[in-house]
């Protein structure tokens, strides 16, 4: 009891009325930190909701750790006063960035679903009102900052915002370019989540699970992994979005490379039969729209012909090319094609002239005598 009276009660008694405030603050930020940590949805909501809950832990871990610093170091010069604003400062910080996130998403977001997940998601009025309140809220926090530690007269005297628009300008290649990026493709509201794209520099084939500020997060649909790429990626590659559009409904195709020996008209029934095969045992293919069956190219060894079918859904993508193969594979006995390739092998006769063979005939050391 008399630590209390002695040591601990005076001590409390000098703490200011900010830290008091920030301590209460904190405390019903503890409270409730679950639900504010699950209010803004994400793909992976689950994971989201750990991360946020985290940050707002560690949040309220350095105030409570501040207040105790407060209240044990028992000295006039030291700034207690100041770290608890400082505190109170980035925990509000935090928390009004995902408020805006929350109440724009609520306002002007949309409903969509990806993978059978159903969400609200951004749209280019939402994610283009975030960036701006998240540029709103940092230079508010950084002005509140300035002046809770007193650097105003620094200001003018030392050259720090000079220092600051050094340091800008220096580090925009690392994120500037990204961030303009992030603005342009959001607003020109071309691509958006759910969205399955294709990169070929990058060789990425997958779906766009969202657009955020300096990066874009794809889901491999070939691996089923995560993919983060620099919105300035997006715009500087070639991008090609399996959608719906203005030209009319999505179409893919697979190419298939059948002998000379196969008439055209079988090699045309070959391929309807695999695309009824394919439509029974894949969704994602319009069976009620025909398909189309062309000869694109004769090529040294054989003739590619190609089955172009319309997608209904750009995610089964892969999974109708696999089935389409599949198809083709357990039927060419039945209709006595082969989609085996021959190629065409260079041979020296005993004479020293070169001989052309195929790889199906059996090369022996007399050849032929062409």
């Amino acid at each position: 009891m008399e630590i209390w009276n002695e040591h601990i009660l005076p001590r409390l008694l000098r703490v200011e009325v900010i830290e008091w405030f920030t301590f209460a603050v904190n405390v019903i930020v503890f409270i409730f930190s679950k639900s504010i940590a699950s209010r803004y949805g994400a793909i992976k909501e689950e994971n989201r909701m750990r991360s946020r809950l985290r940050i707002l832990h560690g949040f309220n871990l350095v105030v409570f750790l501040s207040f105790v610093l407060s209240v044990v170091v028992n000295k006039e010069n030291f700034p207690a006063e100041k770290i608890s604003l400082t505190c109170l400062t980035l925990l509000v910080t935090y928390l009004l960035i995902h408020l805006a996130e929350a109440l724009l998403l609520k306002r002007y977001g949309e409903e969509i679903t990806v993978m059978g997940f159903t969400r609200r998601v951004e749209t280019s009025t939402s994610a283009t009102l975030e960036l701006l309140a998240y540029g709103v809220i940092l230079v508010s926090s950084v002005v509140v900052l300035i002046n809770v530690w007193g650097f105003t007269g620094s200001l003018q005297t030392t050259g720090v915002i000079g220092f600051l628009a050094l340091l800008i300008f220096t580090t925009k290649d690392y994120w500037m370019r990204d961030y303009l990026s992030g603005i342009l493709l959001i607003s020109s509201e071309r691509l958006g989540r759910g969205d399955v794209i294709f990169i070929p520099a990058e060789n990425v084939l997958g779906i766009v699970l969202e657009i955020r500020s300096r990066q874009t997060h794809v889901r491999d649909l070939v691996r089923g992994h995560d993919i983060m790429l620099p919105n300035a990626c997006m715009l500087k590659n070639r991008v090609d979005l399996y959608k719906e559009n203005p030209g009319g409904p999505f179409k893919d195709f697979v190419d298939f490379k059948i002998g000379y020996s196969t008439p055209s008209k079988k090699a045309q029934k070959f391929l309807e039969a695999v695309f009824e095969k394919a439509t029974e045992s894949a969704d994602g293919m319009d069976r009620e729209k025909s398909p189309r069956i062309a000869l694109k190219e004769n090529e040294d060894h054989a003739a590619r012909w190609r089955l172009a079918y319309i997608l209904k859904d750009p995610h089964r993508l892969l999974v109708v090319r696999d089935a389409v193969n599949l198809a083709a594979y357990e039927l060419q006995d039945q209709f006595g094609v082969s989609l085996s390739t021959p190629k065409t092998h260079e041979v020296e006769t005993r004479s020293g002239n070169p001989v052309k063979t195929s790889s199906k005939e059996e090369i022996t050391g007399s050849g032929s005598s062409s």
